[in-house]
């Protein structure tokens, strides 16, 4: 059963009583800003939020808020789905490969390792030689493309 208490706060919530009931237990305790200027900038932006153009405007924005979280839930849900399905692949494919030829999965496995070390060797020498080598790279192009030149002209 609801009390009397819980009724009654229930009420002065739904009226909003709550606001100036603080507001002014604030005042009273000394907590009022003595700045006019700051009261006056308070003021107008509760008018300004109050506006019809602006209530409309920040609906709107709540509602696409709404949407763009509801699609990166869809997004971070699709992307499981994907890499699930993947492994899923992955695992039937090894295990399809293992049954025309048993020593196909360990060269597989060899294949994706050369690969890998191919791929950070490429990653690591491209970062130490980027430095170096772009520019002399831009010189030769800019010399190629002077003796190119005078031929299109003939």
């Amino acid at each position: 059963m609801i009390s009397l208490q819980r009724t009654i706060a229930v009420a002065i919530l739904a009226c909003g009583l709550h606001t100036q009931t603080l507001a002014a237990a604030s005042k009273e305790e000394g907590h009022a800003t003595a700045d006019p200027d700051h009261a006056r900038l308070t003021a107008a932006r509760k008018a300004a939020n109050e506006l019809p153009e602006v209530l409309a405007i920040q609906q709107q924005s709540h509602a696409d808020r709404a949407l763009s979280h509801k699609a990166y839930a869809e997004y971070k849900s699709a992307r499981k789905r994907s890499a699930t399905s993947e492994d899923a692949y992955k695992k039937a494919f090894e295990e399809g490969l293992s049954k025309v030829d048993a020593g196909a999965v360990p060269l597989l496995e060899k294949e994706r390792v050369a690969f890998r070390e191919r791929m950070l060797n490429s990653r690591n020498a491209k970062k130490g030689s980027s430095d170096k080598q772009a520019p002399i790279k831009a010189e030769e192009d800019g010399i190629e493309e002077e003796e190119e030149r005078p031929e299109e002209e003939k």
